[in-house]
């Protein structure tokens, strides 16, 4: 007879992980970038975001693929062998970091450097890979977002761990 626990993690990663609130979770902390930009003027805008017209439609999709990576975020902590460290503030801000970081690698250094401005956006410059501001606008959102989790997931009333 199968414990409760072995039923638990054999389940469905997509229809029991949290990555509905992730979603939530993802696209607040990813809200957090462009209002120190509306309020503070800290740090300027990157990448594709440079080439849009209006800041507010930067606003949007900043928001908007935050709110994707969030997503991503919750199925990976949702893994059975992540999960209880995702729970954790002080764990879940070492797998942000380690997120975060993942971030910058495929969305800076291979995504945007080697693929969107060789092969899209042609006009376009490319981003200095070890330049301070991407680094750690990705790696503080990924703390930011692994704490936030933490915080958050397992006070859920539909919590399930």
């Amino acid at each position: 007879m199968a414990t409760e626990r072995s039923q638990h993690v054999d389940r469905s990663l997509v229809v029991y992980s949290y990555w509905p609130y992730a979603i939530l979770l993802g696209g607040i902390v990813g809200a957090i970038r462009p209002m120190l930009t509306i309020l503070g003027d800290v740090g300027p805008t990157a990448g594709v975001l440079t080439t849009l017209p209006e800041f507010q439609l930067w606003w949007v999709i900043h928001i908007g693929y935050s709110a994707v990576f969030g997503a991503g975020y919750g199925l990976i902590a949702y893994h059975r062998r992540l999960r209880p460290l995702s729970e954790s503030v002080p764990m879940g801000a070492v797998l942000g970091l380690g997120y975060g970081t993942a971030l910058w690698l495929g969305n800076v250094v291979i995504g945007w450097n080697l693929v969107l401005t060789t092969y899209v956006f042609t006009l376009v410059d490319p981003i200095d890979p070890l330049a301070a501001g991407p680094i750690i606008d990705h790696v503080v959102y990924g703390i930011a977002l692994g704490v936030v989790y933490a915080a958050v997931v397992p006070r859920l009333s539909t919590y399930r761990g």
